[in-house]
């Protein structure tokens, strides 16, 4: 038969008063509705937010970037001021074309603080473009661009209130930004961060348009579309220059083609493409689907209280109700639930959106247009979920109520008979509801521990007595080659090493690309079988490039072979190795690896992987006992190292073992700015926090899967209640009767929870079965499975107490006389 669901005004007034009637399923419905929408609305704004930005300001939208897109690459070329200088003079569609060169720089003030600033050098119509006027002096001008300017400074808000104390006497003030000193002229609001999350402003002095094609600093190009001008207007005309460009210059040009595209858009340009972009809506399924178990579960408990209102839905058609229109009822009902749920879903999503812009936030990472607000297509995809969620409330019971035969549903309930039962459909739901929470509990307990994982890490190798640093040196001199920068880095920190070994309390200094307390990014890896090695395959370790001195800081013996020799730490080009312990035992079982040879395995095109040909053989020299990297399958430990001078590998961290380290920050910037003021020290931190960005969003990621796992484990305590209360509502006489001849109260609770007892054990069954089929990395792992079962096993029976004893207190004579 065909229906069509129809509601009313009545129909929700309705649902408002089931809310109060039944406050355990409403306060169950809305806790589990709110967690699933919450969750999904605020990842759907995250990823809104970045891949549908907007500027706001006025006229913001028409606000661009321009950029040249390298066609075979797939990336930005981002050293164009040569070309910048082009399209600023003939780009009649972008009016108000500037540039700015973003940076990391020691910022130095006068009583000789030495701390990084994020900044950029740029064109001063960057501050006319956005139109914020400043808190204190002045902006950037055009004058300010001349070489034979003085040189100044416009700080950020943050900068002037942390570095300044918010002195309004601060203008005037001479500063030192890397090698140059500025004068401070001015300070903006900390809204004004532009051109995506700086603090501190120069003038941008480069000369295009005497630079060869393809040199000078990394740009970043923007300006305004002009009035009247649209976007495809401004990208035809650019096409145009760029077609002019790649043919006088086809060495440089020939696989670039200029772009525009909105200023607030880079970071989507940036990506992998639309194949990204759909991917990350297509994450959110996940929590579609966590909604979808959600509302299932809250479904059971639906039916449950529907089928109490069997006589009434039953009445109602008899007297000429259709279908649809008792379904609409129940559908409006569940709306109205659901609908709660998600208004507080909402709040808990903006809540979560402040929580993890602030935690990027925090590592000016965030792009300043980016907000806490929803915007109105999370508010509309909430809404979405409000409807999907209220399908699976409200009509699953409804059809499964209305399905039953009028005739058949008068002559039960008039005969006192049991009406609707829990079918199948509702006992897999309970049994599914039962696994998800063995499932989870494990998943949420891993997560503990692999937050924890970092703290064992850092104890382990006394991590509380290092001090660490991100180290780096500005390549500020444009004229200077490759090979001449090289030594300038390698020569700096070499001083560096010396001038800190040589202070008083400083124990060790070390530099390496990752420190031992970090997660470790794994490496496929060949062994030469020719060289007696017991077995060959692809297999994947830790690499890391270390300095002289690194074993010892960290205590680490040499237990086979040797340690690396001075004239190996010269280039990447040495052609030796030392493992530690699990590699060992892992490669090669019993077998002695000093003098056995390891090839590293690329996985692209590159025909070298980190400064290692693909072909190349790495002779092992030595083996050094384990430490740090502490994982739980042995293998997974393994490690191998590469000796390198500071400055020469993929990266440099520097870790400095003091006596005081609370104190030594400060003299430890001192320090390296004496040596070279180019030298940069970002993230200075006890080594024992270093990653503790990563432990907080485990802790996080671990406390969401805790909260879902809880409230799946409520759902299931409360599904299992309202079907052993509808079982006991139901065989009521069956009961007194029972009763009334003799039965003992063991045979009749047996007799009626049987089912109740055989849903949760086949759940725990099916959970467990899921659980063990990820694997168990430790004992710790089973031990935790066992716990979850037990702990689901507890809950469920507890879930059937109440119903348990409203069965043994059951009167016969009453129930016979109610019958």
């Amino acid at each position: 038969m065909r229906f069509v669901p129809r509601s009313s005004a009545l129909d929700f007034r309705l649902g408002l008063r089931m809310l109060r009637r039944y406050p355990g399923i409403t306060a169950v419905a809305t806790v589990a509705i709110a967690v699933a929408v919450g969750l999904g609305s605020a990842y759907f704004e995250g990823v809104d937010k970045f891949l549908n930005p907007r500027l706001d300001i006025p006229g913001g939208d028409r606000v661009v970037s321009v950029l040249n897109w390298n066609v075979k690459r797939s990336d930005v070329e981002s050293r164009a001021l040569h070309d910048f200088a082009i399209w600023r003079a003939e780009l009649k569609s972008v009016e108000n074309l500037g540039a700015s060169n973003e940076f990391i720089r020691n910022l130095t003030t006068e009583d000789g603080r030495v701390e990084p600033v994020h900044g950029a050098e740029l064109t001063a119509n960057a501050f006319r473009l956005m139109g914020t006027p400043p808190l204190l002096g002045r902006t950037l001008v055009d004058r300010d661009e001349s070489p034979a300017e003085p040189l100044v400074a416009v700080l950020g808000e943050r900068v002037w209130k942390t570095r300044f104390d918010s002195d309004p006497a601060v203008l005037g003030k001479m500063v030192k930004v890397g090698t140059e000193t500025a004068t401070i002229v001015g300070v903006m609001p900390d809204a004004f961060a532009f051109p995506y999350n700086h603090r501190l402003w120069m003038p941008l002095r480069t000369n295009g348009a005497t630079l060869e094609p393809g040199t000078g600093p990394r740009i970043r190009i923007f300006g305004r579309l002009a009035p009247g001008a649209s976007m495809d207007q401004a990208r035809g005309e650019l096409r145009v220059i760029g077609a002019r460009m790649s043919a006088n210059s086809p060495r440089t040009h020939e696989n670039l083609r200029p772009f525009v595209t909105a200023y607030s858009e880079i970071i989507a340009v940036g990506g992998e493409g639309r194949f990204f972009t759909r991917l990350l809506y297509l994450v959110n399924s996940i929590f579609l689907v966590l909604l979808a178990i959600m509302c299932t579960n809250i479904a059971t408990l639906v039916f449950a209280r529907t089928a109490t209102r069997s006589w009434e839905i039953t009445v109602r058609s008899a007297l000429g109700a259709s279908r649809g229109r008792i379904i609409g009822q129940l559908f409006s009902e569940a709306l109205v639930l659901a609908s709660v749920g998600t208004i507080v879903g909402l709040m808990l999503s903006r809540v979560a959106l402040r929580f993890a812009l602030a935690q990027v936030a925090a590592n000016d990472a965030l792009p300043f247009w980016v907000d806490e607000s929803l915007s109105w297509r999370t508010t509309l995809y909430a809404a979405v979920l409000t409807l999907f969620g209220a399908g699976i409330v409200g009509i699953f019971p409804a059809l499964r109520v209305t399905r039953v035969n009028i005739q058949d549903m008068l002559r039960r309930e008039g005969a006192g008979g049991a009406g609707l039962k829990f079918g199948g459909f509702w006992t897999a739901v309970i049994i599914v509801q039962v696994a998800i929470t063995v499932a989870f509990i494990p998943i949420a307990a891993d997560g503990v521990f692999k937050s924890n994982r970092f703290a064992e890490r850092a104890r382990a190798i006394g991590a509380e007595r290092f001090l660490a640093a991100n180290a780096a040196i500005d390549r500020d001199d444009l004229g200077v080659d490759s090979a001449t920068y090289a030594a300038r880095v390698r020569n700096s920190f070499y001083e560096l090493e010396r001038r800190l070994s040589a202070e008083p309390g400083v124990e060790h200094v070390a530099f390496a690309d990752r420190m031992p307390v970090q997660d470790q990014l794994r490496y496929g890896f060949d062994v030469d079988t020719l060289a007696g090695a017991p077995r060959d395959g692809l297999r994947g370790s830790a690499m890391t490039y270390v300095s002289r001195g690194y074993f010892g800081a960290f205590g680490a013996s040499i237990i086979a072979g040797r340690d690396f020799a001075p004239f190996e730490y010269e280039s990447l080009g040495g052609r030796v190795l030392i493992v530690n312990e699990s590699f060992a035992r892992s490669a090669f079982g019993r077998r002695n690896p000093v003098g056995q040879r390891v090839r590293l395995l690329s996985y692209d095109s590159d025909e070298t992987l980190f400064g290692v040909d693909k072909n190349q053989w790495l002779e092992i020299v030595g083996v050094v006992k384990d430490f740090g990297w502490q994982e739980s399958r042995p293998e997974e430990q393994s490690v191998m190292y590469r000796p390198t001078l500071p400055g020469n590998g993929p990266a440099s961290t520097l870790a400095v073992r003091v006596r005081d380290p609370n104190t030594f920050a400060s003299r430890l910037r001192t320090i390296a700015a004496e040596v070279d003021p180019r030298i940069r020290l970002t993230g200075v931190q006890k080594l024992d926090q270093v990653g503790g960005e990563q432990a907080r969003i485990n802790w996080t990621l671990t406390a969401v899967a805790w909260l879902v796992g809880f409230i799946v484990l409520l759902l299931s305590a409360t599904g299992i209640h309202a079907l052993m209360s509808f079982t006991v509502s139901r065989r009521t006489r069956e009961i007194g009767i029972r009763t009334a001849l003799g039965a003992h109260h063991g045979r009749l609770v047996a007799a009626i929870f049987s089912r109740a007892f055989l849903q949760i054990g086949a759940g725990i069954v099916v959970g467990s079965s899921i659980a063990a089929l990820r694997g168990f990395e430790s004992t710790e792992q089973v031990i935790v499975l066992i716990a979850a079962d037990a702990i689901v096993l507890v809950v469920g029976l507890i879930a059937c107490a109440v119903p348990v004893w409203r069965a043994l207190r059951v009167d016969p004579v009453e129930a016979l006389r109610a019958e």
